[in-house]
């Protein structure tokens, strides 16, 4: 059963890409042809907001730096980052090693698009930098900058990169990790050990990766990894793998994705733990699949755990002045819509989302506390950034929330509403007074 809906969800997965694919190329199609005259204007408006954006990560400092102890901001959505920052911090984390760099124009032959949505606005934008002449400059004719790579040696770059990943590990880009394994993982049908899904002899299916024929490759055409590069800085798209990671304890529960479906049922999730952290203080932990979590002392002392994981890497980024930066909040700071953001977010304090797994130990072996890092990622907010987990419904994430309230689909942002907290998200006193009764027990 668990492989036939692995099956089924890697199917859906890979077709609601190709019509994702589709519609934004239609919508980039019906966005020329209704502009007309106006389309200058808005390629002015890009080009304004790429020369910010330009501006801002050239400021950022890379991952190197901050092993070296230097300060700086840099790009929240980088798992690079995070992990230096844990181990300096002496908290433990799931490894990444680097297998792969493709260049702008490799990531877009990769992808499977002739275009990614990202390069277009660059070029759009340097197009009008280089004084091409208004009435020349047309979306058909922006002239490429590079012959494109030849496909040929774009695909055996990616098999190259596969050979010395050994199976039970999973590939993510340094933004963000697959939409397989997010289709697998939401609908609990990942489970304990690296879900690879084989769809015959010839084609496999794995976290990260695709097998045709005798040779796996990255799956740099995968939606979550194309979006999470064209929407992060300009530059190299880096790939890392990581060892698949048992967690210590499993949550069962009834999976709301299928309910309703001939594949209704429960599923079984990681106990893995989202910490919220604003202007330098963890604040709030949930529990990361809420659908399925309990507030009993068990997860009430884990919740604590986090929180004190968590606050070390804030720690040692205020020590040394690394501030993450979210793009999505940078923009909106001038807007008079997003007063409130703004203020709640300076510009110089630290804000994000830190992911715990539970784990008996480390994957060389090494005890550990019971919690290691995944990644971190940008603040929740009301105008995007981390996703809310259990806080679905508030706008401020306080205390834990060990399940979402009542009513509440974490699919459906229509019905993010607060409600009855009681025994859902409790205050940090209620946790550790929770808590204790594990400690007595």
């Amino acid at each position: 059963m668990l492989e036939a809906l692995r099956k089924l969800m890697l199917t859906i997965n890979a077709r609601a890409q190709d019509k994702s694919t589709f519609d934004a190329l239609r919508r980039l199609a019906v966005l020329a042809i209704k502009s007309g005259p106006g389309l200058m204007k808005q390629i002015e408006g890009i080009n304004e907001m790429a020369d910010r954006y330009e501006a801002e990560i050239a400021s950022w400092v890379s991952h190197e730096a901050l092993a070296r102890g230097e300060g700086g901001r840099f790009d929240a959505c980088d798992l690079r980052h995070w992990l230096v920052l844990a181990e300096r911090a002496g908290v433990p984390f799931v490894p990444a090693r680097e297998i792969l760099s493709l260049t702008e124009d490799e990531m877009s032959v990769a992808s499977g698009s002739v275009e990614l949505p990202g390069v277009i606005a660059r070029r759009l934008a340097r197009a009008v930098r280089d004084h091409i002449p208004h009435a020349a400059l047309t979306p058909g004719n922006i002239p490429p900058e590079t012959v494109m790579p030849n496909p040929d040696d774009v695909r055996e770059k990616l098999a190259d990169a596969m050979d010395e990943v050994p199976y039970g590990h999973m590939v993510r880009h340094v933004r963000c990790g697959p939409s397989s394994l997010k289709a697998l993982a939401g609908c609990g049908a990942s489970g304990p050990e690296a879900p690879e899904v084989r769809f015959g002899p010839d084609l496999e299916v794995g976290p990260g990766w695709i097998r045709i024929g005798n040779r796996r490759m990255v799956d740099a055409a995968d939606k979550r990894f194309v979006e999470g590069y064209s929407e992060g800085p300009s530059g190299p798209s880096v790939f890392v793998a990581r060892p698949w990671v048992q967690a210590a304890r499993f949550f069962v529960g009834e999976d709301p994705h299928r309910h309703g479906t001939q594949f209704a049922g429960k599923g079984i999730w990681p106990a893995e733990w989202r910490a919220f952290v604003e202007n330098g203080e963890v604040i709030g932990v949930s529990s990361y699949y809420a659908w399925c979590g309990q507030a009993n002392p068990e997860n009430a002392r884990m919740a604590l755990k986090v929180r004190a994981a968590a606050q070390r890497i804030i720690d040692e980024a205020r020590r040394q002045s690394a501030v993450p930066v979210y793009m999505d909040v940078e923009f909106l700071r001038d807007s008079p819509h997003f007063k409130d953001v703004a203020e709640r977010f300076p510009r110089e304090a630290i804000a994000c989302t830190l992911d715990f797994i539970e784990v008996k130990g480390t994957p060389d072996g090494k005890p550990s506390d019971g919690l290691m890092l995944l990644e971190g990622g940008p603040a929740y907010t009301r105008a995007g950034g981390g996703h809310p987990c259990g806080f679905a419904g508030l706008d401020r994430p306080e205390g834990v929330a060990f399940t979402v309230l009542p009513g509440v689909c974490l699919g459906d942002p229509k019905t993010w509403k607060d409600g009855n907290r009681t025994g859902r998200i409790l205050s940090w006193a209620e946790v550790e007074t929770l808590a204790a009764e594990a400690k007595a027990a």
